[in-house]
């Protein structure tokens, strides 16, 4: 067995769905598009991103001068939620208990408004999940005097580009990699490794004539097949962004409070996929809620934020974030019953979730909302939270004094 085909084995052993091979000269198709879309202000609000790393990134040997071949690994993520029977459900494995508990949420009775996390974010950080299934691997090839160099995500390394021409998938319009009998619920690592490897060559398909991810994108975000503009996508908003959200851009984010999965889930190649490798799932540990209750997030405190979130993507949001994202989708779903949740929301600690709650209870409307953001206006010494008030109110429309018979 060539050692090419001892790493496949092995990988495949570790869990990962899809393995494939390419050489480690760079990505220059897809260095020109991500430069070129960087320049076009796409990235814009990435603190991190920037064209001269698009640059860096295309380049397998930037910081392994010696690197012959890349290894493009695929990983399986929950999948919850499922892109069937007409919207978002329980698993197959799920209890009676959990498909009543869906049902009433969707009916709107028993427990509340809920909010949605990104499939990829329920279990534990994915980072550490995939840098862990990969120590065997780099075990492997340093154990045969090769040089190996992971990354996950983070690292500088144009990751899809590296799984597309290894053979893994192909590119789809909503800019995922879409892997024929997996789908696009997967997370994307790489080794790059001094090895002489056998090459796989790309695959020749494409998403054809089909465009759904596009049409489904509440925000617009897909502005071209292929093209992404960070600037309005719900991910960006409820994961990255640290500040304020615009108001053009909170109606539209729904019930997500973090990330955002529309573009997969109505996505043809992810209507039946392989089911995941059970013991690979096993390596997320614990799952978090996918659908949790917001009154409930809207009560966290430091400490409890961090007990329910630490280990899991959540994290990244900090607490500020994630009950600004909450305050925004209870505004979206307008459920009166949100009113006390979010009145008390109105005397939190943070500015950024004092002033979304305004904005919600505006949403909302309705005399107990109207009394709480006057309130908070008579004690409100922040500026911009001010100002989410009066507009708020404004929203509420005028008070209505019933007439005396």
């Amino acid at each position: 067995m060539s050692l090419t085909d001892e790493v496949k084995r092995r990988a495949t052993e570790l869990g990962f769905c899809s393995v494939g091979v390419t050489g480690a000269e760079r990505f220059s198709e897809a260095e020109t598009a991500a430069a070129n879309r960087t320049g076009q202000g796409l990235m814009e609000g990435l603190s991190w991103w920037s064209e001269a790393r698009a640059h860096a990134s295309a380049d397998p040997r930037r910081a392994t001068p010696e690197a012959r071949s890349v290894i493009a690994l695929a990983f399986p993520h929950p999948q919850f939620p499922s892109p069937s029977g007409g919207g978002p459900g329980p698993p197959a494995h799920a209890s009676r208990a959990s498909v009543r508990s869906e049902r009433l949420r969707r009916s709107g009775g028993g427990s509340g408004p809920r909010g949605r996390i990104a499939a990829y974010a329920l279990g534990r950080d994915y980072h550490e999940v995939l840098l862990e299934r990969m120590q065997p691997l780099l075990a492997m090839l340093r154990d045969r005097g090769h040089v190996a160099k992971t990354y996950v995500d983070h690292g500088w390394m144009l990751d899809r580009a590296a799984a597309a021409r290894a053979g893994l998938g192909w590119l789809g319009k909503n800019t995922n990699l879409l892997i024929p009998g997996v789908g696009s619920n997967v997370l994307l690592a790489e080794i790059v490794t001094s090895a002489e490897l056998e090459p796989d060559q790309p695959l020749k398909k494409s998403c054809g004539g089909c465009d759904a991810c596009m049409r489904v994108c509440p925000t617009g975000a897909l502005v071209e097949p292929g093209v992404l503009d960070n600037r309005r996508c719900i991910s960006f908003w409820t994961i990255e962004h640290r500040g304020v959200i615009p108001l053009d851009i909170r109606p539209l984010i729904g019930d997500w409070i973090f990330g955002c999965d529309l573009c997969q889930e109505v996505c043809p190649v992810n209507a039946k996929p392989a089911r995941p490798d059970t013991q690979a799932l096993e390596a997320f540990g614990p799952m978090i809620e996918a659908r949790p209750r917001l009154d409930e997030l809207l009560a966290l405190d430091d400490d409890s934020f961090r007990a329910r979130f630490r280990n899991s993507a959540v994290w990244r949001t900090r607490r500020s974030g994630l009950l600004r994202n909450v305050c925004i989708a209870l505004g979206n779903i307008a459920d009166r019953d949100s009113v006390p949740a979010l009145a008390i929301a109105l005397d939190d600690g943070e500015a950024l979730v004092r002033g979304h709650a305004a904005w919600a209870l505006g949403r909302l409307g309705g005399t107990a909302a109207r009394a709480h953001l006057e309130e908070a206006l008579r004690r409100e010494t922040d500026a911009w939270v001010r100002e989410e008030c009066a507009q708020a109110l404004q929203a509420c429309g005028p008070l209505v004094v019933p007439s005396v018979v």
